[in-house]
C-alpha cells in the first residue's frame, strides 16, 4: 500500500480553545475535519479512516494552522517517511 500512502498524510492538531481537528493532506488539497471534543476521539477516527497513511500529531495549539501551513507540514511528514523507508531498505 505504499502507493496509496504516497502523496497522502494526516495531521492531528488542537485549536486554541480546546477542540481537536484532523486534516487530510492530499498532494495539493487540504481537507479539515472538526472540531471534536477530545484527542482520543480524533485518534480513534484517524486509525479507522486512514490506517496506512502517515500521521503527524501536534500537541500545542497554533493560531497559524491555515491551509498553507498544513500543506507544508503534511509534505514534510511524507518526505520524512520516504527517507526513513529508503534508509531501512538499504540496511
Amino acid at each position: 500500500m505504499q502507493a496509496q500512502a504516497n502523496g497522502h498524510s494526516v495531521i492531528v492538531y488542537p485549536d486554541m480553545v480546546g477542540g481537536w481537528y484532523f486534516a487530510e493532506i492530499d498532494r495539493k488539497a487540504v481537507y479539515r475535519f472538526g472540531p471534536f471534543q477530545s484527542h482520543k476521539l480524533v485518534r480513534e477516527l484517524v486509525v479507522v479512516l486512514f490506517p496506512e497513511i502517515p500521521v503527524l500529531e501536534l500537541v500545542e495549539p497554533s493560531p497559524e494552522m491555515d491551509d498553507s501551513a498544513l500543506m507544508i507540514l503534511g509534505n514534510g511528514e511524507r518526505v520524512s517517511q520516504v527517507a526513513e523507508a529508503q534508509g531501512t531498505a538499504r540496511q
